[in-house]
């Protein structure tokens, strides 16, 4: 496995929201579904949306997309990690600690001494797989999704080192 990270263009939009797909599919019947439904969100509006900010970028192997991250700034000290993916049939691969990896290289190199992001309090999986990265739970936040069942989402906080 040779996984490399790079920043998005628009050629791969199509890829993005394929791999936004299958994630979504994997996750419809799942009790840690964190709300992501095909062609809802995330989708490649979304990805298109990054892309224009300049924060979408691609994980491959080889030439197949096998995940994703977005990024965007938040105040000057700040990195957001907005939507994290794997493709389900790479999971446990190593790749989503390598998108994390490649978000904390990439707060470093625009001087931010933080990475940040939400993830809902019912999805066990990414929870442990940000605590095993690193991220430390900073607080506990209603942001305004509970009409679709998602009451309480826990803010996580990673402290980057130069």
């Amino acid at each position: 496995m040779n996984i490399t990270i790079e920043k998005a263009v628009s050629q791969d939009l199509d890829a993005a929201a394929a791999l936004y797909g299958a994630v979504c599919d994997y996750l419809a019947d799942k009790p840690f579904n964190p709300g992501w439904r095909r062609d809802i969100f995330p989708s490649r509006e979304d990805a298109e949306q990054y892309l224009a900010a300049d924060g979408l970028y691609i994980a491959r192997d080889g030439g197949a997309v096998v995940g994703s991250i977005a990024l965007t700034p938040e105040g000057d000290h700040i990195l957001r990690i907005q939507e994290a993916a794997v493709h389900p049939d790479r999971l446990r691969q190593g790749i989503g600690t390598a998108l994390l990896d490649f978000a904390a290289k990439e707060a470093a190199a625009r001087g931010r001494p933080a990475l940040r992001l939400y993830v809902w309090e019912g999805n066990a999986p990414a929870v442990r797989a940000y605590e095993r990265n690193g991220f430390v739970r900073i607080g506990k936040e209603d942001i305004g999704l509970g009409e679709f069942g998602l009451d309480w989402f826990y803010l996580y906080e990673k402290r980057i080192t130069a």
